[in-house]
């Protein structure tokens, strides 16, 4: 399934990562808080821009086929985000790095000999 919003959200982000066209990232980003009522953005350096970029994709694409993860996963911001809200979701539970992975079935292991488990299961 393909999204408008995610399109545009997508050719921000490559904008301002190749950092060559900032005004275009930012009118990427603006097409979708414009449609939501929102002013316009005042990101405007590579940094402000892909942070806009990511708050927004958090927003817009929120509990959407697993956007959220997959783009904390991509960006290597899983561990800094789940340390901090684990414990805010669950009082006593700490956020493990290892966790980022799923565990290999214990039936996949045994059909093919070169499988190994992930790191902590």
């Amino acid at each position: 399934m393909f999204r408008l919003a995610e399109q545009y959200l997508i050719r921000a982000e490559a904008k301002a990562q190749q950092g060559t066209d900032m005004i275009g990232a930012a009118a990427d980003l603006n097409v979708i808080r414009n449609r939501a009522g929102l002013a316009n953005t005042t990101a405007s350096t590579h940094d402000d821009l892909l942070a806009a970029v990511a708050h927004e994709r958090q927003i817009e694409l929120f509990a959407e086929w697993g956007h959220r993860w997959f783009d904390l996963k991509r960006t290597g911001q899983v561990d800094a985000v789940m340390s901090a809200v684990t414990p805010q979701k669950n009082p006593s539970g700490t956020w493990k790095t290892y966790q980022q992975l799923y565990p290999v079935p214990q039936s996949e292991i045994s059909k093919n000999p070169f499988l190994k488990q992930n790191a902590g299961y």
